[in-house]
């Protein structure tokens, strides 16, 4: 059996290219709510009122917040209910919400556009893991399957630089609330387009008996929420404030009962067995470290060339393109390195690219032209390219096989939420700064100093606390069939034993 053709659920090489179109565009719209958002901020805070620049962090914080946490409740939802289904519903409130995003642009209120920004991310939790899963259903192992996850994950840079680009453009001749209402009407075509290509054999749920862990989403996601609001809010509001600083031991105490609950409960959200998986619990403190540094990184060179430089927003869209080109260099590059390097290696260089690029952002001049810049948009890709895979890697090959949708749930959970989590610290050290009257450039500097602690932890966590055996990459499971039975056979052997099952069978294929 050849695993390089077309799959039969698909019907014509059209077919095929609709259907890994359409949910590609899960991730590629995701990244562009980003960047459609950041590089005409300025723009937007001018004309719906903010006049604190400490607020402004809340735009993006609120929005990755929201990818964050809600993931890891949607892959569940998506078992259970069906990932066509959810695609449809996420594409759906993708739409509804960048709709009353943009109607900010006609009710000029901050808070409600940072409300409406929250909500706005909800179609994303939705959209990532279901759409990926839809992938892995339709593909068997092989190059096909290779290639489309390939191309699912280049579609994240280029998806930011389109929604920089398309934002820019609305911003100075039509309006920036014209980038979310267009938007909304793509994402309502997706989601016809999603009921319309998706094959009728991959409608059904795979897990159609399975629980939803109702009260350990609830702890769990506010007490994220919660974490996240008083470190973005402190900035705006001043820690001084009972309703900043008191929410911080408030979202302590909630998560404690989250693990309790987590503890008592049949099917957990978060089974508490994956913490003693050697490497796991350090690769997600790295990968926090390093994509909090990132979420620092990409926010404040946009404000170093736009509020110090004085460059458009689509100048500064220009410059940043190399995120893209060398994002396509970075996949490449990386991908003939697995199985070849141990992976706390490939972790520990990807935190020491996001600690360059926030190295040289930090040191640009105000006011000369400076190379650091462009090896900064040269150099950071590879931190990103490198440190999913390789964080993959791991999970791939120490997390039991039952647990590995968890897991990869949590690890994209720590990506966005650390994100969120990056600003916050940023903001509160550049709103301290502004105290003492800083100039504007100082209080970015020390802002980019944080990234650079942050990442430069991370390098330390990666080389300590991430080191597993160098062994190959396993191959992915064909579909969700075949794994349910291979979960099966987890109950009665080894994870080891497992492993070497799968393999025997990928090579007797």
């Amino acid at each position: 059996m050849s695993f390089n053709r077309r799959p039969t659920c698909l019907s014509s090489l059209f077919h095929e290219i609709l259907y890994v179109s359409v949910l590609s565009c899960a991730q590629l719209l995701t990244q562009a709510a980003l960047g459609n958002v950041l590089l005409p901020l300025k723009a937007i805070g001018d004309d719906i009122g903010i006049i604190n620049q400490a607020e402004l962090p809340w735009t993006l914080a609120a929005y990755s917040l929201t990818v964050g946490v809600f993931i890891m409740i949607t892959g569940r939802l998506g078992d259970v209910f069906g990932h066509k289904l959810l695609v449809i519903l996420g594409f759906l409130m993708f739409s509804i919400f960048s709709f009353f995003t943009g109607v900010t642009g006609f009710i000029k209120n901050g808070i409600y556009f940072h409300i409406m920004r929250a909500f706005q991310g909800i179609g994303p939790t939705m959209l990532l893991p279901n759409a990926v899963a839809l992938l892995a259903r339709a593909y068997p192992m092989g190059l096909r399957k290779s290639i489309v996850f390939s191309i699912f994950g280049a579609t994240a840079p280029a998806g930011f630089i389109l929604g920089a680009v398309f934002g820019s453009l609305f911003a100075k001749y039509t309006g920036w609330a014209w980038a979310h209402f267009s938007l909304a009407i793509f994402c309502y075509l997706l989601a016809i387009l999603a009921y319309l290509v998706v094959p009728h054999e991959l409608s059904p749920a795979v897990h159609p008996t399975g629980k939803i862990d109702i009260v350990g989403a609830f702890f769990g996601v506010t007490g994220l929420i919660l974490f996240i609001y008083c470190w973005n809010e402190g900035p705006v509001a001043g820690w001084d404030k009972p309703y900043v600083y008191g929410v911080l031991p408030v979202s302590i105490v909630i998560f404690v009962i989250f693990i309790f609950v987590e503890m008592k409960t049949n099917e957990p959200i978060m089974p508490l067995s994956m913490w003693s998986v050697p490497g796991f619990p350090g690769v997600l403190a790295c990968m926090a470290l390093g994509w909090s540094s990132f979420g620092i990184f990409i926010y404040y060179i946009v404000q170093f060339l736009e509020n110090i430089r004085q460059t458009t927003p689509l100048v500064t869209t220009a410059m940043l393109t190399p995120l893209v080109i060398f994002g396509f260099v970075a996949t490449i590059a990386v991908s003939q390195l697995y199985g070849r390097v141990p992976a706390h290696y490939l972790l520990m260089a990807s935190m020491i690219f996001f600690c360059i690029g926030n190295i040289l952002v930090a040191a640009a001049p105000p006011d000369k032209t400076y190379w650091g810049l462009y090896v900064a948009t040269i150099l950071t890709p590879f931190g990103m390219d490198i440190s999913f895979p390789a964080a993959s890697l791991v999970i791939s090959n120490r997390m039991p096989q039952h647990q590995q949708g968890v897991a990869a749930s949590m690890l994209n959970t720590a990506i966005n939420w650390s994100i969120s989590l990056g600003l916050g610290i940023a903001g509160t050290i550049e709103s301290e700064m502004a105290k003492h009257e800083k100039s504007q450039l100082d209080r970015y500097r020390a802002a980019l100093y944080a990234g650079i602690v942050l990442s430069g932890l991370g390098i330390l966590v990666a080389l300590i606390f991430c080191r597993v055996p160098k062994v190959p990459l396993n191959p992915p499971i064909p579909n969700y069939e075949e794994q349910n039975n291979r979960d099966d056979l987890s109950n009665s052997i080894s994870s080891n034993d497992l492993e070497t099952i799968i393999n025997n069978d990928y090579e007797s294929e």
